[in-house]
């Protein structure tokens, strides 16, 4: 009888440690203390040969600038950009056949976002441009994404 009590206040008390480990894990996860979103950092990733200088996501707007490093110059043909935390459905900038020299720098300016739910939230926007080089025949499509806190 001695051993079998030993055993079960043993076990009880450690499952009494176990449960309250888990209450406060849920209190963390409730309280956003373990959401990995805060404590990623900004960033903006780009395909080699473009460099990423600038950025900011507006709770209406996208603006991100950017440098051209391809050692030759280049026609914009699409910009589009979009999001999983909202819809943009305005037109992204530059429009149509803008030529980029080498080695400057241009911006992709998108309205039309509708990020007002996400203000103060980290996102992830993701951006394409087709574009064809100076001495090129064929489109090629450059990918990129920003990640960082909506502004209001």
């Amino acid at each position: 009888m001695r051993k079998g009590q030993a055993a079960l206040e043993f076990l009880t008390t450690y499952g009494w440690a176990f449960i309250v480990i888990l209450v406060m894990i849920g209190a963390l996860a409730y309280f956003g203390v373990l959401n990995p979103s805060k404590v990623l950092p900004n960033k903006c990733i780009v395909e080699a040969g473009f460099s990423c200088k600038e950025y900011q996501i507006l709770n209406n707007q996208v603006d991100i600038i950017l440098a051209n490093g391809k050692g030759s110059g280049f026609t914009i043909k699409r910009v589009n950009a979009t999001s999983d935390a909202g819809d943009i459905s305005g037109t992204c900038t530059p429009a149509v056949d803008i030529v980029v020299p080498v080695d400057s720098e241009f911006t992709i300016s998108c309205d039309g976002a509708a990020f007002t739910d996400s203000v103060g939230e980290k996102i992830k926007v993701n951006f394409e441009i087709d574009y064809i080089m100076a001495k090129g025949t064929y489109t090629q499509t450059f990918r990129g994404e920003v990640y960082t806190e909506v502004q209001p």
